[in-house]
């Protein structure tokens, strides 16, 4: 099936580059419009029939995110978004898109990172369970809020399917081979199609989120107790897990930064 493209994007030779670029590509699209300015890009998204939209989050005199807003305010159906950013650049909408569990790729592209992109969004097409209007609603009242300290997060499970979960329901994600196990508070256990590796980038140094091994990071407001010498755990839900010898190193100093930031806790996770 021809996917139905938008573009927008303020600088005209990068717009050249993705249309050449799609022009290679082995997946049938057709490129149905293309907006350089915050008023375009509100006509493109609000008028023309697209399946997807690339969007570069700098546009002339603004963000893409005002137009966003506002479209989603006149609760205009969104297509599915994949952001355009350059390296390094919007490192903090970067994180909220991250969590928001929308798709990016980063300037420059080249054909292997469209075909990538594309493919993402035909498995996500196909699922039929993508909600692009409840990512975006979530990106935007992330960027509202403080994105350095995230109240939930977006997994991604298996089919394309969404779960929005507050960050403190998480008591520890576990790596599962190229997947991820996401352990809540109601003992229930989400399969994330994301590895573990993204959520160590993602949350490791938010909030109370620690790693103790190549395959756990744990939420240390649902700790109980610590045995710095056994290098084990006692989790709130009565499971213990252990800390590998080398991330045990720097266990304590954590758990201590921890501390600073909920006064209280240390003595008790340390038995004392």
């Amino acid at each position: 099936m021809n996917i139905r493209i938008g573009i927008v994007e303020d600088n005209i030779d990068n717009i050249n580059t993705l249309k050449y670029i799609l022009d290679q590509v082995d997946i049938p699209v057709t490129i149905t419009g293309e907006a350089q300015t915050k008023e375009e890009a509100y006509t493109l998204l609000k008028e023309r029939r697209i399946d997807l939209v690339f969007l570069d989050i700098q546009l002339r005199k603004g963000t893409i995110f005002e137009v966003l807003e506002k479209l989603y305010e006149e609760r205009v159906k969104l297509p599915e978004t994949i952001f355009v950013t350059a390296h390094g650049s919007f490192e903090n909408a970067l994180n909220a898109i991250r969590f928001a569990c929308i798709d990016f790729v980063t300037k420059p592209i080249d054909k292997e990172t469209i075909d990538m992109a594309l493919n993402r969004y035909l498995q996500k097409r196909e699922s039929s369970h993508g909600d692009i209007q409840k990512q975006v609603n979530f990106l935007l009242n992330l960027l509202s809020h403080d994105i350095q300290n995230p109240k939930s997060i977006a997994i991604n499970l298996p089919k394309g399917i969404l779960d929005f979960i507050d960050l403190e329901e998480i008591v520890y994600i576990q790596a599962d081979e190229n997947m991820s196990k996401v352990k809540l508070v109601n003992n229930k256990t989400l399969r994330s199609v994301k590895h573990l590796g993204y959520y160590i980038e993602l949350l490791y140094g938010h909030r109370e989120f620690i790693q103790i091994s190549k395959s756990l990071l744990v939420n240390t407001v649902h700790l109980k107790q610590y045995n710095h010498r056994e290098k084990s755990l006692i989790l709130k839900n009565g499971e213990t897990l252990i800390a590998s010898h080398r991330f045990s190193r720097n266990l304590k100093k954590q758990l201590l930064e921890a501390q600073q930031r909920k006064p209280g806790l240390l003595g008790k996770w340390l038995g004392k």
